[in-house]
């Protein structure tokens, strides 16, 4: 019996030397990143048109890695049936000639995006106003109506200044997010400093 407990005691001890061993994020890196962010941020809203480009360009990467990948295997899978490997053979050649337009066709890729942000936005405003109706009677109900008609506000700015959005519409929005981001990794490195400072 004596054995017994030494053992588990001798195992407790070894697993809570490992959890501190474990290393953990230190505040400074997260102050760095949150810094980083809100710096680039910043960059994208003013130059919201570079910023564009720049997304457009990594989609038209991801589409061609993509489609590269998916040709590779539908060339290489020798167990696929012909009918199945002719489908998988067209979608990787339809996402590589996707990416290649993009691209190259810079232009219409930004309007492209554009037109998908503009759809994704007015579809979750509807769902988010739709969802808020399950909230009747709850302090809930306001905040995602709220939501849902932001979301609607910003699809009906993105067409209604369609094609112009185009230019600005992509870059503006990334930047208020690498910045919120940035924001919240800064709060989070400052509350992590005094964490340490009053646990020391």
């Amino acid at each position: 019996m004596k054995n017994a407990l030494s053992t588990r005691r001798g195992s407790a001890q070894a697993g809570e030397s490992m959890i501190d061993a474990t290393p953990q994020k230190s505040p400074s890196g997260i102050l760095f990143q949150g810094i980083l962010f809100v710096v680039l941020g910043t960059l994208a809203i003013i130059f919201p048109l570079i910023a564009t480009v720049a997304i457009e360009q990594v989609f038209a990467a991801l589409l061609l890695i993509a489609g590269g990948y998916s040709f590779a295997i539908a060339l290489g899978r020798k167990n696929l049936r012909l009918a199945q490997r002719v489908i998988s053979g067209l979608w990787a050649a339809l996402t590589l000639i996707t990416g290649l337009l993009l691209a190259f066709a810079i232009v219409a890729g930004m309007k492209m995006l554009t037109i998908l942000l503009g759809a994704y936005f007015a579809a979750q405003g509807i769902m988010t106003i739709f969802g808020a109706l399950k909230f009747k009677g709850t302090k809930a109900l306001g905040i995602l109506i709220l939501s849902g008609i932001v979301s609607l506000v910003l699809a009906f700015m993105i067409f209604s200044g369609f094609p112009g959005t185009a230019g600005w519409a992509l870059g503006l929005l990334l930047g208020i997010n690498l910045i919120f981001t940035g924001g919240s990794f800064i709060w989070t490195s400052t509350v992590l400093k005094s964490d340490h400072s009053s646990n020391s």
